[in-house]
């Protein structure tokens, strides 16, 4: 049996305008629907990162595309 890799504290951002200002409005057995409060986002799409030490997201780095 496999343990999972210890994992630190999580965020969700919204996938819109990349706030941490999102929560879950409904749930049940076919899935969440989550809102952003900054950019009044609805939908079931979220990403989840990782927290600095400091408390700040985990932000990927900006790509370097055209």
């Amino acid at each position: 049996m496999r343990r999972r890799a210890k994992r630190g504290k999580t965020v969700l951002l919204c996938p819109k305008c990349g706030s941490v200002r999102v929560t879950l409005v409904a749930g049940s057995i076919i899935g969440q629907v989550y809102h952003c409060s900054k950019c009044d986002y609805v939908g079931s799409l979220v990403f989840e990162t990782e927290v600095n030490e400091d408390g700040t997201p985990v932000r990927a780095p900006a790509s370097d595309e055209g």
